[in-house]
């Protein structure tokens, strides 16, 4: 998720922070609902913004990966979109779920995330945003 910052005029990312992992937010799927849906729910919830004043702007590269849950292998796909919100977005991480959430200039996000998959979206966003 992009805005505009109210300072600068350039843009800034929402990264959130559960535990030590700066990351995006995501989730699952509800039953019925399309993976947009579910990142736009999923931005609302974990950063506390209505999700009525979020636009997809487009999507950006999954990230795929598997984990161990209860002794077996899972294989996650996560899609991620570039989504903007107002640039005067106030941010309030989700009770119990999220610990932190920051607006981090966008040149900076990509260094930022814990995690190298996220990278390739961050990429990609600067590129359709027309920051390269």
């Amino acid at each position: 998720m992009v805005r505009r910052s109210p300072e600068t005029g350039g843009w800034e990312a929402a990264l959130i922070r559960v535990g030590q992992a700066w990351s995006l937010p995501k989730g699952n799927l509800d039953k019925g609902e399309t993976p947009e849906q579910a990142a736009l729910r999923e931005i609302s919830e974990e950063t506390g913004l209505p999700m009525d004043r979020l636009q997809v702007l487009g999507e950006l590269p999954a990230s795929e990966y598997m984990y161990r849950r209860q002794g077996r292998l899972v294989s996650k796909i996560v899609h991620h979109y570039l989504v903007e919100a107002p640039g005067d977005a106030p941010l309030r991480p989700q009770e119990r779920e999220v610990d932190e959430v920051e607006w981090v200039p966008l040149a900076e996000a990509a260094r930022r995330v814990t995690y190298r998959d996220l990278r390739a979206a961050f990429e990609e966003a600067k590129r359709g945003l027309g920051t390269e």
